[in-house]
């Protein structure tokens, strides 16, 4: 039996160690990137963040393109934000749907040059600090678009890193990666990564993504017009993408009509703007992650029971997947109706950037008061004396 099992451990060490070197791989798979001619693909994420015993889950899709040995062309799109990065060799756009802006750079970007383009310098780690360790841990078939595609897996760690003083002390711990590598193409299909974000005050955040290339052409024609930028309409050049504008500060709305929306509950109940004139209305934008919007909830439900014959409250979840509001309602249900974003554009008209909003508006229609954050229920009620509801 001895014997058995120190062959079988020997049989294991021998075979461990006919895998490739994973580090030697990744620079592989990344030389071999800047090497193609030519390589088109679409890659599909989803990204799963637990903060506050609440889960949030998001889709991403980049749509990328690139000729050698300058022209590229990179969009990304997820709850409704596209970010789009072009170049046709001589000169590079960065597009925001955030805002509604773009910038012209040099040709010569690199990714930390693309990332204080986008106005994140201030939040976003250095990439050069970063201190990553690979190793090969296996090799599995992966299966995408019906085709089958022998992979070599690297395992990958991401030492600590400190993010930047914007970021009010926040530190990454715990950062893993996954990448599953074509052994014939050379170039990752698919990864796997988690980390952990550690921040001020014991609050932990941890973010898994999981990714994979689809729609993948190498070598192939692609047309000019690919790597061409028109400005979407109203576009305005701007020396740097303001992605992340003041969320504290609420916009300048007030005496403005209301942007018309027509939204549902999660059981299909339609609730819109025009149908709630006559009264005024209190929109309340909330999200089922959001710790201050949870501790609004019983002042909006006091106001709404004493208010409900000459007032409408209506909460308007934050672009969040059904089944996730569906099932925060069944455990914390509301007394006044909540609906859903989903695809309308209520979040972009109304210009909400932070969590819980309110917004008032009187029965003609028009904004008279908006608030960001929850600032307790006198400040609520103070926002319905601008409607003639006294405080009681």
């Amino acid at each position: 039996m001895r014997s058995v099992l120190i062959a079988a451990l020997t049989l294991s060490f021998l075979s461990a160690q006919q895998y490739p070197d994973g580090e030697a791989l990744t620079k592989q798979a990344e030389d071999i990137l800047k090497k193609l001619h030519s390589i088109e693909y679409k890659e599909e994420s989803t990204t799963e963040t637990a903060i506050g015993g609440q889960s949030i889950k998001m889709t991403t899709v980049i749509t990328s393109a690139m000729v050698a040995p300058a022209k590229s062309r990179m969009e990304t799109k997820a709850q409704g934000v596209t970010m789009l990065i072009v170049s046709d060799g001589e000169t590079t756009w960065m597009y925001s749907s955030v805002g509604n802006q773009y910038t012209r750079k040099p040709v010569a970007v690199s990714t930390q040059g693309i990332i204080e383009s986008m106005g994140m310098s201030d939040f976003m780690p250095n990439m050069a600090d970063m201190h990553v360790t690979s190793k090969t841990t296996g090799e599995e078939p992966v299966v995408i678009g019906g085709q089958k595609h022998d992979c070599w897996v690297v395992h990958s760690d991401i030492g600590a890193l400190e993010l930047p003083a914007a970021a009010r002390g926040a530190k990454i711990s715990g950062g893993t990666m996954t990448n599953w590598i074509d052994k014939q193409l050379g170039i990752d299909l698919q990864s796997d990564s988690s980390m952990k974000i550690s921040m001020p005050g014991g609050i932990l955040t941890e973010v898994h993504v999981k990714g994979v290339k689809k729609d993948l052409h190498i070598d192939i024609p692609i047309a000019d017009s690919t790597f061409a930028f028109t400005p979407p309409e109203g576009a305005r050049e701007v020396d740097k993408l303001s992605l992340f504008p003041a969320i504290a500060v609420a916009p300048d709305l007030a005496g403005k009509p209301a942007p018309e929306f027509s939204l549902q509950t999660v059981d299909g109940e339609p609730y819109g703007l025009a149908a709630l004139r006559g009264k005024p209305v209190l929109l309340d934008f909330w999200a089922t992650w959001c710790g201050p919007c949870r501790k609004a909830m019983p002042s909006m439900e006091k106001i709404y029971s004493e208010y409900k014959d000459r007032l409408t409250v209506l909460g308007v979840d934050a672009g969040e997947e059904h089944d996730i509001v569906a099932e925060f309602l069944k455990k914390t249900p509301l007394a006044y109706p909540a609906v859903l974003s989903g695809k309308s554009t209520v979040l972009k008209d109304y210009q909400v950037k932070g969590y819980p909003s309110f917004v008032l508006i009187d029965a003609n229609g028009k904004i008279a008061d908006y608030q960001v954050g929850f600032g307790g229920e006198e400040m609520l009620r103070g926002m319905l004396e601008k409607v003639g509801l006294a405080k009681k």
